[in-house]
């Protein structure tokens, strides 16, 4: 999709737009508490957020778990506002890691990953297939990966792919996502999908957060663009991605025995 984004900050439209959600991702809290209880992960595991926004879903774990865990990404709002929140609900807690930096690029432990989390933000790894290859590699043996990625519900018509800037082929089934995954080596333990009223919420939040930032900035530069972006998305979200567009949230193992 053709995008309006500010010279200043390439980031500034997604900032705002996520302003008010705890997950940058179509997630309820009882949903998210039900798939983070579903490993059974060791005292002082290690556990990677890649691509984490927020590392709300990290936060979270690490709220519930005696675990560690790294949280990496390349918007430094996100980032600041996770450290912000975690240092004000956990004075002195230093279980948590947060790393500016491409993925591929920050600084890997020597024994790998006891879990990871990539929920929406496998673009980041060059697509699902290939997260799914490198987090393969990051694990330990044993290990689980809580991937979240965007699947068809239906065939996509054609003026929604317009919009989006994508192709048919760019996303597959809920089924489909299951079989990539168990053919890279992983053994599915869960899968999930975003309910229509987490969909909802998670867009209206979304536009809503622009419009209002717009209405409360009117001399600010990328307010005009911002606030058309914003109201196209949610017009096409109302009609073809509420029906078209699903979220799906699959929890897989990397086996402890390697395949030959």
């Amino acid at each position: 999709m053709a995008t309006s984004v500010s010279a200043q900050d390439p980031f500034k439209y997604t900032t705002i737009a996520h302003s008010g959600h705890h997950y940058c991702s179509p997630l309820s809290a009882g949903k998210a508490a039900g798939l983070l209880a579903a490993p059974q992960l060791p005292v002082d595991a290690l556990v990677l957020d890649a691509g984490c926004g927020k590392a709300a879903l990290l936060r979270d774990l690490l709220a519930s778990q005696p675990v560690c865990g790294v949280g990496v990404d390349i918007n430094p709002a996100f980032l600041a506002e996770a450290a912000k929140a975690w240092a004000a609900s956990n004075p002195g807690d230093g279980r948590l890691t947060l790393i500016a930096s491409q993925l591929e690029q920050h600084p890997l432990p020597a024994g790998g990953y006891d879990a990871i989390l990539c929920v929406g933000s496998t673009h980041a790894l060059g697509g699902f297939e290939p997260s799914l290859a490198i987090c393969r590699q990051w694990l330990k043996p044993g290990g689980v990966l809580l991937v979240g990625e965007g699947y068809w519900k239906r065939p996509p018509p054609h003026e929604y792919l317009i919009m989006l800037g994508a192709t048919e082929d760019e996303l597959s089934s809920h089924a489909e996502n299951i079989a990539r995954a168990r053919a890279q080596g992983f053994k599915l333990r869960l899968a999930m999908a975003s309910s229509a009223e987490e969909w909802d919420r998670y867009e209206h939040m979304y536009c809503q957060a622009v419009m209002q930032y717009a209405a409360s900035h009117p001399h600010d530069p990328d307010t005009v663009a911002f606030g058309e972006r914003a109201r196209r998305w949610y017009q096409n979200y109302l009609a073809f991605g509420r029906s078209t567009l699903g979220f799906g949230y699959y929890l897989l193992e990397k086996p402890r025995i390697s395949r030959t």
